[in-house]
């Protein structure tokens, strides 16, 4: 990005990410501004999917959506890939110049061979000269003390290495956590928004279908009601470990908030999508669930599912409102079942 920002291109850009903030009445901090001149230079395409979702979605910008957004594109994540990124470089430093030492340590090796014979040679051709064989002794002695100098520092390099082999480990199994929700071990919504967003790119460049299902689980206010949090958070885990079960590879599961879940579904048609979506209704509802710390019979446990297809060219937000209409006609339509498109969604590119 930085080449775009030089000369009066650069002025251009930042004018119109100043008039964006204007238009917006965003306050002109250096976090919004960092998010706008990032948006108006096209330099980070999820964010500019976010930032026009809510634009054409009428949102508006207010403290907390400014926050979000710098939060999720300049703070943690780039924290922690720059972090993995280090951690991979320096690893791969740190092999080279292990390789390095290697060698020098083998030509060492080498050398004192050669000393080693220089000195018997000279014990048979010289007997007499004491002054060069206590030469070459002191040199063969100091070789051998820089072998142990090669030896200890190729030993402490090794451990550096593999400290930060295990360090770069942790941080992408943070990463992972920070992307996994706690109750139930399925995807969370932070991650469910970079794998959809990162699928529309996809479908957009290839041409493939992706599909989108909500759920929700049926009547879940009155389990929780009458049975309590605890058992409702079983009943959040027994539905997420049937869709994650159920789920194609290259499909994502998430928990989308509360007692909803959302499957991202790439390369995949809404026919498809909607046999996955009746496989796991029906897996749920024949499933006894019994209440774990009593056994007592929870009864029975259903799911109301709405499918639909990505439309080239539409927003991620005009998508997810389209599921969760068809997911609100399954509620209303007597629950315990899934709602398709009545009809294909009509891309909003233009015909070339």
């Amino acid at each position: 990005m930085n080449g775009r920002l030089l000369g009066d291109e650069g002025h251009a850009l930042a004018q119109k990410a100043l008039g964006y903030m204007d238009q917006f009445n965003i306050p002109p901090t250096p976090e919004n501004y960092a998010v706008w001149i990032t948006f108006c230079a096209e330099a980070n395409t999820e964010l500019a999917d976010t930032v026009k979702g809510h634009i054409e979605s009428g949102d508006e910008f207010t403290d907390a959506l400014n926050a979000e957004l710098f939060d999720q594109y300049f703070q943690w994540k780039a924290i922690q890939d720059a972090i993995l990124e280090t951690g991979g470089q320096m690893s791969q430093e740190l092999n080279a110049v292990s390789d390095r030492l290697e060698a020098a340590k083998q030509d060492t090796a080498d050398y004192g061979k050669t000393l080693d014979v220089a000195t018997s040679a000279l014990h048979k051709a010289a007997p007499e000269d004491g002054n060069i064989k206590k030469m070459v002794e002191t040199l063969v002695s100091a070789t051998a003390r820089m072998q142990r100098r090669s030896h200890d520092l190729e030993r402490k390099l090794h451990q550096t290495s593999a400290e930060v082999t295990k360090l770069r480990s942790n941080l992408e199994k943070v990463r992972e956590e920070s992307m996994t929700d706690a109750l139930t071990g399925v995807a969370n919504r932070k991650r469910f928004d970079e794998a959809l967003r990162k699928a529309r790119r996809d479908s957009d460049a290839t041409g493939q279908p992706l599909s989108l299902i909500l759920c929700d689980i049926d009547y879940f206010k009155r389990f929780n009601d009458t049975w309590g949090h605890q058992t409702g958070d079983q009943i959040i885990r027994f539905v997420a470990g049937c869709l994650a079960r159920t789920a194609e590879d290259g499909c994502l599961v998430a928990r989308y908030g509360g007692e909803e879940f959302g499957v991202v579904m790439p390369n995949t048609s809404p026919d498809d999508a909607a046999e996955y979506a009746e496989r796991v209704r029906k897996t749920v509802e024949s499933k006894k669930l019994l209440r774990k710390s009593t056994n007592e019979d929870l009864g029975n446990i259903t799911i109301s599912l709405g499918v639909t297809e990505y439309a080239s060219g539409e927003s991620l937000d005009v998508l997810v409102e389209r599921a969760d209409t068809n997911l609100y006609a399954s509620k209303t339509d007597g629950r315990n079942r899934v709602t398709l498109d009545k009809k294909k969604p009509t891309s909003t590119r233009s015909a070339a």
